[in-house]
């Protein structure tokens, strides 16, 4: 049996198929006597290109060692599955199990990204608390009442002697 890595794209409105997509080829393989030693549902990621007028598409990744009807019967699968919009085997000369470079780099920016939104919320909440604490200092000056003239005090005149 040989090892192959095996990636496909799923169409962004059918996204929640990814994972049914990699648990029926999980059963398919082993069902063939194979063995599974990495399925990963990697999630939504943005296309280098457009494919099918999509800019993103929900990544599935597997690697697998299997004989070679199985793989025909996965290349098959996915001709017939509108879902799947783009696909890729591979034969590869070891088992893969950690994970793949693409899955940490979706961690990676899916961190980034929720950092830097919880950092734009922060500076919007500071903002709106400025705006406030402005609003109760003008409320809290004391009104301007006209102000009285001070009355003149006569002056002494200096007595002659």
């Amino acid at each position: 049996m040989r090892h192959y890595e095996i990636v496909f794209l799923v169409h962004p409105d059918q996204s929640d198929q990814t994972s049914s997509i990699l648990s029926k080829l999980d059963k398919l393989v082993k069902d063939s006597g194979g063995k599974v030693h990495r399925s990963e549902s990697i999630g939504n990621r943005k296309l280098a290109y457009p494919i099918q007028d999509q800019f993103k598409a929900s990544y599935g990744l597997i690697n697998i060692e299997c004989n070679q009807e199985a793989i025909e019967e996965i290349k098959n699968s996915f001709k017939f599955n509108d879902s799947i919009i783009r696909n890729l085997v591979v034969t590869t000369k070891k088992a893969y199990t950690e994970e793949s470079e693409l899955l940490i780099q979706t961690k990676q920016d899916s961190e980034k990204d929720s950092y830097q939104e919880a950092r734009e919320q922060v500076e919007k909440s500071e903002d709106a608390d400025i705006r406030k604490a402005k609003k109760v200092e003008t409320s809290n000056e004391p009104k301007e009442e006209p102000k009285e003239e001070p009355k003149e005090e006569p002056k002494e005149e200096p007595k002659e002697e």
